[in-house]
């Protein structure tokens, strides 16, 4: 019989069968650090004792309505959202993909609204990831991912990150960019960019959109990162492990943009989902882990460089860069206990929950290095 899943996933051998704080259990008993957490989901690590408190009490009230209906978990969440960023107004989605697809429409809707049928332009970095959808995928300029799924959408551009203020214009609805490119080897915006970006912005009348999927929620030991975009998309770590993402509008004069009927998803903002997702965003912002993710990426970048790897990437989310292929390294970490995950074919990724000790980290560079002498 064939494997009941159809193949897209290289799956690891091992089945994961339990979670508990930082360390994840196999079917034959075996513990793991989870040094990828589930790549950059489980921010408070698995099994928060807030978080499982806050879905058990909400399966247990109600599950699931439309949206049609007002439910006070999605509203306390929402609000909560709102009142982190300093927002305009939320949408609530499910997965990262489906944020960025909203802000793309978003941004094109904004153009059509003031009458500017022309202004229908998504302008992205080099080496980004936004997404598999059809539109996102369109904006995640890496062959390998787009071959075979052409057309792709129009009027969507990639350009070198020096080079992208320069192209918006006129026509230009929004660029997209993500202040770190988790996916292709954790590779810093440059601040100098992100500057020219908003200021290119504000002159031509587009959009900034900050796709913090990956990056945000503190991971980068920056909670709001500067300057201010117009939009956020947030996902990933947002919903305590359970499938929960959000366009932030910051603007407020696109607070109206889409109206009844323009948008809208079955799932999006779950109660259960909200419901861990608010119990999450409490512990974020209540025990100030952005601060945390600061201090720890600091000494999980000096244990990464200890072993003369190249390192980029800030706080929490950073990639050492081998110059050889990754998947051997990642392969031995996991046999000696710490998982990880490969960012491009030549760096190990690192996405460790907020909450990772000091211990914790110096066992994971620790393997590292041993992984690494291991497989030279």
């Amino acid at each position: 019989m064939n494997d009941p899943f159809v193949p897209t996933y290289a799956r690891y051998p091992d089945t994961l069968v339990r979670g508990e704080g930082h360390r994840l259990q196999d079917s034959e008993g075996r513990w793991y650090l989870d040094a990828c957490g589930g790549i950059a989901v489980m921010a408070l690590g698995h099994g928060h004792p807030a978080v499982k408190a806050a879905v058990h009490a909400q399966v247990e009230a109600l599950m699931h309505v439309s949206n049609l209906w007002n439910v006070p978990v999605q509203r306390a969440f929402a609000e909560r959202l709102v009142e982190v960023y300093q927002a305009a107004g939320v949408f609530l989605a499910n997965s990262g993909a489906e944020a960025n697809e909203a802000a793309a429409k978003l941004a094109r809707k904004a153009g059509f609204r003031k009458g500017e049928l022309d202004r229908n332009e998504i302008l992205t970095l080099e080496h980004a990831f936004h997404g598999r959808t059809l539109f996102t995928l369109s904006m995640t300029p890496k062959p390998a991912y787009q071959e075979g799924y052409g057309p792709l959408v129009p009027q969507v551009r990639s350009l070198p990150a020096d080079a992208v203020a320069a192209a918006v214009s006129a026509r230009t609805a929004a660029v997209f960019v993500e202040p770190v490119q988790g996916e292709s080897g954790c590779h810093v915006v440059p601040q100098d960019v992100l500057v020219a970006l908003r200021a290119a912005c504000d002159r031509h009348g587009a959009l900034l959109v900050y796709d913090e999927i990956q990056c945000g929620l503190g991971r980068t030991g920056e909670l709001i990162h500067q300057p201010r975009p117009d939009l956020i998309t947030l996902a990933k770590a947002l919903g305590g492990g359970l499938p929960l993402s959000a366009l932030v509008v910051v603007n407020p004069d696109l607070y109206a943009t889409f109206q009844p009927g323009d948008h809208g998803s079955t799932f999006g903002g779950n109660p259960v989902s909200c419901a861990a997702g608010l119990a999450t965003l409490d512990r974020i912002v209540g025990d100030d882990l952005p601060a945390r993710c600061a201090r720890q990426g600091a000494r999980l970048r000096q244990g990464l460089e200890a072993s003369g790897a190249a390192v980029t990437g800030l706080g929490l989310i950073q990639a050492a860069h081998l110059g050889r292929p990754a998947g051997p390294v990642v392969a031995a970490m996991r046999d000696r206990g710490v998982l990880v995950c490969p960012a491009g074919k030549d760096a190990v990724r690192f996405l460790p929950p907020f909450t990772i000790t000091d211990n914790e980290i110096d066992e994971i560079c620790a393997t590292f290095a041993d992984a690494l002498a291991a497989t030279a």
